[in-house]
């Protein structure tokens, strides 16, 4: 048998291998994220870290405007008016995003009408501005 015939077969079973991989990263969620996805994740990453009282994370998913020039002060000073439980139930809740060019809106589940305005910088998307309830906003407008 000549080495042509046998080197076929593998070449074959190989690019078989990663098609069947790359099908199945990407449907688990590895690839390249859409603006959705993206926007999912700044809006769950933020909602998040103010529940843990993680204030660099959250003032990390806000644009520059929003951030102000103390943010993480700010918003430790917010900190104690947030409800975390409500703060982690609107991040694992789902969201009616809506993304027009380069500016997006992210619905939270509750309450009804809460809501984030989101830009996008780059290739990311930030928080620019948003509502919470009972509490001050999430983020300075």
């Amino acid at each position: 048998m000549s080495r042509t015939a046998i080197r076929t077969p593998r070449v074959l079973a190989t690019i078989v291998v990663l098609a069947l991989l790359a099908v199945v990263l990407t449907g688990c969620g590895v690839g390249l994220a859409t603006n959705m996805n993206k926007i999912s994740k700044t809006t769950v990453t933020y909602l998040k870290a103010l529940a843990d009282g993680d204030t660099a994370t959250a003032c990390a998913q806000l644009t520059r405007a929003a951030k102000g020039s103390a943010c993480e002060a700010s918003m430790k000073e917010r900190l104690s008016a947030l409800d975390s439980d409500a703060l982690k139930s609107a991040a694992d809740d789902s969201m009616d995003i809506e993304v027009q060019g380069a500016t997006a809106t992210a619905g939270l589940s509750e309450p009804e009408g809460a809501r984030f305005v989101l830009k996008r910088i780059g290739g990311d998307w930030r928080i620019d501005s948003g509502y919470t309830w009972n509490a001050p906003a999430f983020v300075d407008s």
